[in-house]
Formats: C-alpha cells, structure tokens, sequence
C-alpha cells in the first residue's frame, strides 16, 4: 500500500477562506464546522475505504465535498479550489496551468455551475498535475 498522503486540516481550510473573501471584501464566517470536518475527511475515505490512491481523485473528492457543505457565509467555491491544490501540492504534485490559467480554471469552475461532472473534474485534475520542482 502506498504511502498514506499528507492530508489539509480543516484549520488550513480556514484559513484559506479567510484569504479568499480578503480579496473581496467579503465576510469570513465558518457557519457550519461540523460540516467543514465532514467534508476534509472525504478524501480520507476514498483512501481507506475505496483504496483509490490517485491524486486526481483525491482532490476531485475534496473540492466537491467543501464546496458541497457550504460551511463558509461566501467563498464556499473558490475555497474548495484553493484546498484541493494544497492537497496536492502537500503531496509533491504541482499544477501546471501557465499561460492558461485563466481558461482552465474557468472549465473547472463550470462544475459549480453543473456544467463538468465529478468525472469530469477528477479529469482536469488529471490533464494539469504534475510532479512538483
């Protein structure tokens, strides 16, 4: 068995909230931790209980499921993104997006707008990640 990933708190979620609606102006508020704690747990499970190790998958698994609990009074989507990131790069794996940035983050945030399955996401993932420098 491969070994068990460096997982993000639910603490440095928090924080990446806080930075996220900075940029805005927007409130921090945590309004539900229970939540929160549900939804950084998710990844986990896939690991333990599905057995998938991919790394795709696994922040596939987080971004849906902190974007889904809507834990934050604003930001709940861009948060998820941010998390799922340091997830990865927690782990050794970069996302290259370069000069596309814009245009690739725009195709993944079409699945908070119900326009990119689950699949769909765990594929971006995929086409971007690479072994970070």
């Amino acid at each position: 068995m491969p070994q068990e990933p460096r997982w993000v708190t639910a603490e440095e979620v928090v924080a990446l909230n806080r930075e996220e609606v900075a940029k805005t102006g927007e409130p921090h508020e945590l309004k539900d931790r229970a939540a929160l704690d549900i939804a950084v747990k998710r990844p986990w499970n896939v690991w333990v209980y599905f057995m998938d190790h991919d790394f795709a998958t696994l922040a596939m698994s987080l971004l849906v499921a902190i974007a889904g609990a809507k834990a934050f009074a604003a930001g709940n989507e861009r948060t998820a993104y941010r998390a799922a990131v340091a997830l990865l790069e927690a782990n050794g794996i970069a996302l290259d997006l370069g000069a596309n940035r814009e245009r690739a983050e725009g195709r993944l945030f079409d699945y908070f707008r119900g326009r990119l399955s689950q699949a769909g996401v765990r594929e971006w993932f995929r086409d971007w990640m690479s072994p970070a420098e």
